[in-house]
Parts: structure tokens; sequence; C-alpha cells
């Protein structure tokens, strides 16, 4: 009889080698894991916050109303921390301020990653007019990822009349311009 067989399995030095060969590839790739993280939160936060513009507009113009958009304050006024929930709410006073649960139309959750910068000429909302114009509140929202860099970041901008647009980077550098022309920036 012959006892003798072959050895079947992995010796420790393979097993060792294999495991650097692993970590030097799961090294390299998770910089680029972190930027698909980034694209993918930058892509929601943007398309939901596009949908909300689109859902205040169009609810000016439907109910024939003032519709105002901003987050939130514990006394239900406007206020201009947009890192917090933002509602949409009927205004027929055009005070700023929800007055009523009924008026309430939807609230966004607070972004769960990255952080928005807005500016709208010094006033913590934006509002649509009856016939959907933001006429008095112009201005953009700005989404940036928790490490500020503008590479990643993503701007919308809201015109006269009271429409979405989303920017784009159009000169090739990998930063999208703002509606000066300039590249957006991450810093407040």
């Amino acid at each position: 009889m012959d006892y003798s067989y072959k050895q079947k399995g992995f010796t420790l030095i393979e097993l060792v080698i294999v495991l650097a060969i692993c970590a030097v590839c799961l090294g390299g790739a998770i910089p680029s894991l972190n930027q698909v993280w980034d694209a993918s939160n930058r892509r929601s936060a943007v398309n939901d916050l596009v949908s909300l513009i689109n859902l205040a507009r169009t609810t000016a113009i439907q109910e024939h109303s003032v519709i105002t958009l901003c987050p939130l304050g514990s006394d239900n006024k406007c206020i201009s921390d947009w890192n917090r929930p933002i509602s949409v709410f009927r205004d027929p006073g055009r005070a700023k301020e929800l007055t009523a649960d009924s008026q309430l139309l939807r609230t966004l959750a607070a972004p769960q990653s990255g952080h928005l910068i807005v500016r709208s000429a010094n006033r913590p909302y934006f509002q649509f007019q009856p016939t959907g114009i933001a006429r008095f509140a112009i201005g953009n929202i700005i989404w940036c990822p928790e490490d500020n860099d503008s590479s990643l970041a993503s701007q919308i901008r809201i015109n006269m009349g009271g429409r979405p647009s989303i920017s784009k980077d159009r000169d090739g550098d990998g930063v999208v311009e703002g509606s000066d022309g300039q590249p957006i920036s991450c810093s407040a």
C-alpha cells in the first residue's frame, strides 16, 4: 500500500502573499469608493431638492397661492440653517412662517451627508408667487461633501421664473461654475 498523497491547500507563505496583494488592491480602491459614495450622496441630495423646489413652484401655480420653501425654527418661522429639515408650505400672509399644520405640503429631512450652503440675497427662504415666479427670492443652493471638496459639489440655481437648474462644469476643470461664471466654492 502506498500511503503517499498529494497535499492540497495553501502554505502559510502563500496565504500571506495573497492577503498582502489584496490589501494593496483595497488600499487603492478605497479613495475611489469614497468618490463614488460622495457622487451618490450628491445626486440624491440634489434630486431631492430639485423635486422640492418643483413641488413648491407647481403648487403655487395650481393653487394660485404663495408657497414658501425654507428650514423652520422651533417657532415655525424661516431660519437660515439649511442643514436642518426643509419645509414647503402655503404662506397666504407672506409671513415666512408656518401658521397651521394643514398648510404644510412636505418636509425634506436634513442632509444625511454633506451640507448645504444657500445664497438667496440674505433671505432665509425661497418664495413662489401664484404665477410660479420667485421674484424676490432668487438664489442658489450648493451641496458640498463633508470634506468640502469643491470638485464634488453641485449647485442648484433658482431663477426669477422660479425654475431650478443644476449648474454644469463648462470649462472642464472639474469644478461646477456658478451663475457668475466662477467655480463654486464650499467655503461659506
